[in-house]
C-alpha cells in the first residue's frame, strides 16, 4: 500500500509540473489520456494491495507491469527534473512582479525563453530515458570477466576460474530459457566451479524448469547455490525440496544454508561458505544478529590451510566473512541498483556495497549487478553472468617461483 500510496503523489505531482511548464499539454484527450496512464500504472499496485503483495493480475499481468515500470519511471523523472524548474520559474516570475512595483517592467526573453523550452523537454527526456531503460531490461546479459588478485594464494589456485549467476527472478520477466543460456554460458568460459547467489526464482510453476537450467552445468566442481530473500518470499519448503531432488538424484547443484562445502583442486582444499538471507525485516539490529548467527554456523568447520571462499546474497555480511578468513565473497542483491550514470549509481545511497570490488585487507568482495531483474528497467548496469579468475600477486607468484 505505501509504494501505491507514493507513486500516486508522483503522478499528481507531475500533472502540477506539467500544467505548470506547459500549460497546454495536458488539455482534452491529453489529459484523459494522461489520467488513463495514470490509472493503468497504479493497477498492479493496487491489485496486490487487496490480493496479496505477490499476487499477480489474472489478465495482462506482465504487459500491464511492464507498462506500469515505464510510466513510473517516466513520471519520477518529470517531478524531479521539471519540479525544480517550476520552481525557478514561480522564484523568477515573483521576483519580476515585486519588481515591476518599484520600476518600469523588463522582460528578459531570452531567461523566459530558455525556461519554457527547459520545461517542455522535460516530458520528453523523461520518455526518452523510461524507453532506453526498458530495452536495456530486455537485452541478453553479458559475460563480465574480472581477474581477482589475492595475496598469498596458494600455487595450485592461481588461475581457478569461478562463475556466477544472482539475482536471476526467473518469474514474469525472465523465464528458463534465460537461465540455461546463463548456465551454458559458464559452461562456455570453462570455469572450475559455478555458484548462484540467491534470489534464483519468483514462480514456482516455474521450478521444475529452473532445476533443469541449473542442472545442465558441467563445471568440474559442481555448482554451489544459497538462498536469497525471495526464496523466503516466494515459497521456501517447495524450493528447498527442489534443491534437495537435484542432490538425491547426483545433479550437479548442492544448496548451502549456514552450512560449507570442501572440495579439492589440484591438491589444493578449498572450502566454500553459503549463509542464509537474514530475514530481519526493518530491524538492523536482528539483521546483525542472524548474520552473526550464520557466520558461526556456516565457519564453524573451517580447518588451517584451506582456502576458504564465501557465498552470501546480502553484501553486508562481507566484513564478517573476512573476519573469518574468506578471501573472496561472492554476493548480489543489490542488482547495482539498476540505474548509474557515468558509473555512479543513482541509487549509491541504499547500500554500502552495491555494486563491483571491495576490499578489506587481503581480503575481497564482488557484488554483482545481476543477472536479471524483477523490473526490466536497466540504464549504465547490464544484467551479467560474472566470470572471475583468481590471480596471484607479485609476492605470492616470487615465492612460488623460489
Amino acid at each position: 500500500m505505501g509504494r501505491l500510496l507514493i507513486l500516486l503523489v508522483f503522478n499528481v505531482g507531475a500533472w502540477a509540473v506539467l500544467r505548470s511548464l506547459w500549460p497546454g499539454l495536458l488539455q482534452r484527450w491529453r489529459l484523459a489520456v494522461f489520467a488513463s496512464g495514470t490509472v493503468l500504472s497504479l493497477m498492479p499496485w493496487a491489485y496486490s494491495a487487496v490480493a496479496g503483495r505477490h499476487a499477480q493480475l489474472p489478465v495482462g499481468d506482465a504487459s500491464l507491469r511492464i507498462f506500469s515500470v515505464g510510466w513510473s519511471v517516466a513520471i519520477i523523472m518529470v517531478v524531479l527534473i521539471g519540479g525544480p524548474l517550476m520552481l525557478l520559474r514561480r522564484g523568477l516570475e515573483r521576483r519580476a512582479r515585486k519588481r515591476a512595483t518599484a520600476h518600469p517592467p523588463q522582460v528578459n526573453l531570452a531567461r523566459r525563453n530558455l525556461l519554457t523550452n527547459a520545461g517542455r523537454a522535460v516530458p520528453l527526456l523523461a520518455a526518452g530515458t523510461s524507453s532506453v531503460g526498458l530495452a536495456n531490461g530486455y537485452t541478453q546479459f553479458t559475460v563480465r570477466e574480472i581477474d581477482i588478485r589475492l595475496p598469498g594464494l596458494p600455487p595450485a589456485m592461481d588461475g581457478f576460474r569461478i562463475g556466477q549467476i544472482t539475482d536471476v527472478h526467473v518469474g514474469t520477466f525472465i523465464d528458463t530459457r534465460y537461465l540455461q543460456d546463463a548456465v551454458r554460458a559458464m559452461n562456455n568460459a570453462k570455469v572450475d566451479l559455478q555458484v548462484m547467489t540467491g534470489d534464483l526464482i519468483d514462480d514456482l510453476d516455474q521450478l521444475d524448469g529452473t532445476m533443469a537450467a541449473l542442472s545442465e552445468c558441467d563445471a568440474r566442481h559442481g555448482m554451489l547455490a544459497i538462498l536469497g530473500n525471495h526464496e523466503h518470499w516466494r515459497g521456501l519448503e517447495p524450493i528447498l525440496q527442489a534443491y534437495a531432488d537435484v542432490e538425491a538424484r547426483g545433479g550437479p547443484v548442492r544448496l548451502l544454508v549456514d552450512a560449507s562445502h570442501t572440495f579439492e583442486h589440484a591438491g589444493q582444499a578449498v572450502r566454500v561458505v553459503g549463509v542464509d538471507y537474514p530475514m530481519s525485516g526493518r530491524s538492523h539490529r536482528v539483521k546483525a544478529q542472524r548474520m552473526q548467527a550464520s557466520a558461526e554456523a556456516g565457519f564453524r568447520d573451517v580447518a588451517p590451510g584451506e582456502v576458504v571462499l564465501c557465498l552470501t546474497h546480502h553484501p553486508d555480511f562481507f566484513p564478517l566473512a573476512a573476519e573469518r578468513g574468506a578471501r573472496l565473497t561472492l554476493a548480489g542483491h543489490t542488482h547495482g541498483g539498476q540505474v548509474a550514470f557515468l558509473g555512479i549509481s543513482a541509487f549509491w545511497f541504499a547500500f554500502k556495497y552495491m555494486l563491483g570490488r571491495y576490499r578489506q585487507g587481503d581480503h575481497q568482495l564482488y557484488v554483482s549487478g545481476g543477472t536479471g531483474h524483477w523490473l526490466p528497467f536497466r540504464i549504465g548496469v547490464p544484467t551479467e553472468v560474472t566470470v572471475l579468475t583468481l590471480r596471484a600477486t607479485e609476492a605470492s607468484a616470487a615465492g612460488r617461483t623460489s
